[in-house]
């Protein structure tokens, strides 16, 4: 009996070991590596990576790579980083998983275009100001100045004329010289290119090279004020340096985009009233009268005299009045038509625009015509080698007045 209650003894040991043994390899802890990078293939460092459904987590090293123990061969990864779209993964232990987080869409860190790179505004130590595309898409600008007019700190904007496409003088952080020029760098997609005048007539109004460019081509404006504009281009830079990129391919379907823009213009305010000819004639008519009263003569004898002798001095016209006004001016209008295609693949992507433009002046006689086409190809040989093509083609016809306050000036002989 003792015998086989040792027997027994036995069997229920080795019943109640089997589980255990299965409780562990059930839970055996296996690793997952990976790496985080961004959209611009650059590594997250400090990425928060988290097992999902327990408390184990990690974060990314310098080169944004991550290791972490999970039960399991098959685990669900939560990643998440401050100012990029949260993302849950399925990896494997033992197959190194790859991840690229996306950006959030109301990130509040701004990004600093310069000729150095591309940074995020808090770790940027220079000064600039930055107007990106969400800014510059609904105003209805004819020229890029105009956009930006009002998103743009230390940044004034003047002018000698106001006939369409005329030149016009940009200053950051006002005037730095009496003699030499104030006007800063225009960088355009990396290449400094040549600002003021470009036309061969003697009007004051000018045509600069921004005039040819489309409003709806630009991606983002980047203007830089201070000394680490001059590091990179020089003396060129001492007024300051303005970074204009124009928009890329992006990768997918080819998508197709058509803008229509309508306006017009008016003087902002009559700013000095006049007369028109049946008043002047009836003020110089007054006037007789009480030269004449003066004199001692009765309100008859004066206004007869009036009516003899006026005129003399404010006849009446055989064509009737001219308002001159509605024969010098008009109300300005402007319209545009705009159509872009982009698309293309990891490797080789394409952006390509035609616009038109027409403005009529407020002036008669005045207006600019534009049409520009914009191409610009990149292509991703290899890891390190990339090609791309920046390509615009603009013809812009301006009709200009004379002006200043010579007699054949519109603006001085009807005011």
């Amino acid at each position: 009996m003792q015998a086989e209650g040792a027997g027994v003894a036995i069997v229920g040991s080795a019943a109640s070991r089997a589980p255990e043994m299965a409780t562990l390899t059930q839970h055996q802890k296996r690793t997952v590596v990976g790496t985080v990078i961004d959209e611009t293939g650059e590594p997250v460092i400090g990425a928060n990576i988290l097992v999902k459904g327990t408390a184990t987590g990690t974060t990314t090293d310098l080169d944004g790579h991550f290791s972490i123990e999970a039960e399991g061969s098959q685990v669900t990864l939560v990643i998440s980083y401050i100012g990029y779209k949260r993302l849950e993964v399925s990896a494997t232990a033992g197959q190194p998983v790859k991840v690229r987080l996306e950006p959030e869409d109301n990130v509040m860190d701004e990004v600093v275009v310069t000729g150095y790179g591309t940074f995020k505004k808090s770790a940027y130590a220079g000064s600039a100001s930055n107007v990106k595309a969400d800014k510059m898409q609904d105003v209805p600008a004819v020229s890029f100045k105009d956009l930006l007019q009002g998103n743009a700190s230390g940044v004034q904007f003047s002018s000698s004329s106001g006939q369409p496409g005329a030149a016009s003088t940009l200053k950051i952080r006002g005037m730095g010289s009496f003699n030499a020029s104030n006007a800063p760098l225009y960088v355009i997609d990396g290449v400094p290119v040549r600002s003021g005048s470009i036309n061969s007539l003697s009007s004051r109004a000018g045509l600069d090279i921004m005039s040819t460019l489309n409003s709806s081509d630009i991606e983002s404006i980047t203007i830089i004020k201070d000394a680490a504009a001059a590091s990179l281009y020089g003396s060129r830079a001492a007024n300051g340096v303005v970074l204009i990129t124009t928009k890329r391919g992006k990768s997918g379907k080819p998508a197709f985009s058509f803008k229509a823009d309508f306006g017009s213009s008016d003087f902002a305010m009559e700013y000095r009233p006049i007369m028109g000819g049946e008043e002047r004639r009836q003020y110089i008519y007054d006037g007789l009268v009480a030269g004449q009263m003066k004199r001692g003569k009765s309100e008859s004898a004066a206004r007869a005299y009036a009516d003899k002798r006026i005129n003399n001095f404010a006849p009446i016209p055989w064509s009737g009045y001219t308002d001159w006004d509605d024969v010098l001016f008009r109300k300005g209008s402007h319209s545009s038509y705009e159509a872009s295609i982009t698309g293309g693949s990891d490797k080789f992507k394409y952006y390509s625009s035609l616009s038109y433009l027409k403005q009529e002046g407020i002036a008669y006689n005045s207006g600019l015509e534009r049409i520009s086409g914009r191409l610009n190809v990149d292509y991703q040989a290899t890891d390190r080698l990339k090609l791309g093509v920046n390509m615009l083609l603009a013809t812009v016809n301006q009709e200009v007045n004379s002006e200043g306050t010579s007699y054949v000036s519109p603006f001085y002989t009807s005011r």
